[in-house]
């Protein structure tokens, strides 16, 4: 069967408005930068067709982020880093992608969680996760990240979630616990195996003079939603809960 390719619009949104951008020299003193809307499409379009040919499918479902962000009532300065502009004409080229291609977007989630969601539902049973998104490792599917196509599994799933809990991530704007990096967590996490690891990412928090409410709440914003972290009719997200997750398993 062909699979479903399931898509970050964000990503090849943003990657296509980038490269279409021009500047043009208005006068002596001003200089212009302005989108090329047709060539945006254009670049979109052979993004999606270089897909469709590489997995043999016309299956495409494409995940976009709500205008607001549920991390944002976690952390106020979640991704308070980012304070590039969007290119030029970004806005209308994700209006015209979503109204010609399939597309999902969700209140409150980025294109991320939409992803893990829809993966890990269970409706869709062969499909590939289109994303270069590290985060994404955190979905124990079938991943193409542009370079290379593997299966996660899901230990090495649930192994990522924590590593993002005790590392952060700096592209989000969010630290984890001061000092920790992956060599650090990588330790960590080895010496976890059929242990409860909670109480030792709260033990390393609290070791540089940080708090569990510290680490709580970046588990929260590193967690990307999966299907049981999500109320299909109130439409709000579930935060995970540490004390529900307990031996890290075993690849």
């Amino acid at each position: 069967m062909n699979p479903t390719l399931i898509i970050d619009g964000d990503y090849f949104c943003y990657r296509s408005a980038s490269a279409s951008e021009c500047e043009v020299d208005f006068s002596e003193d001003l200089t212009l930068v302005m989108g090329d809307f047709a060539e945006a499409r254009r670049i979109f379009k052979q993004e999606m067709k270089n897909f469709r040919q590489r997995f043999d499918t016309d299956k495409l479902l494409i995940t976009w982020t709500d205008s607001s962000n549920f991390r944002k009532s976690i952390d106020s300065d979640y991704k308070g880093n980012r304070r590039r502009r969007k290119p030029a004409g970004y806005l209308k080229l994700k209006q015209w992608a979503m109204s010609t291609w399939k597309s999902v977007m969700k209140p409150g989630l980025e294109a991320d969680d939409v992803m893990g969601i829809l993966a890990t539902k269970g409706d869709i049973k062969n499909f590939v996760l289109i994303s270069p998104d590290k985060d994404m490792l955190q979905i124990p599917c079938r991943i193409y990240n542009l370079k290379e196509e593997f299966t996660q599994t899901p230990e090495a799933a649930e192994r990522k979630l924590w590593e993002q809990c005790l590392t952060g991530d700096s592209t989000d704007g969010y630290a984890g616990a001061k000092g920790c990096g992956p060599k650090g967590a990588a330790k960590i996490l080895d010496n976890c195996k059929d242990l409860d690891i909670w109480p030792t990412v709260v033990e390393t928090y609290k070791k540089a003079g940080q708090s569990e409410e510290d680490a709580l709440r970046n588990l929260r914003l590193a967690r990307i939603l999966q299907f049981e972290d999500w109320d299909a009719d109130k439409q709000t997200p579930i935060l995970i809960d540490p004390y529900e997750r307990t031996p890290l398993p075993r690849d």
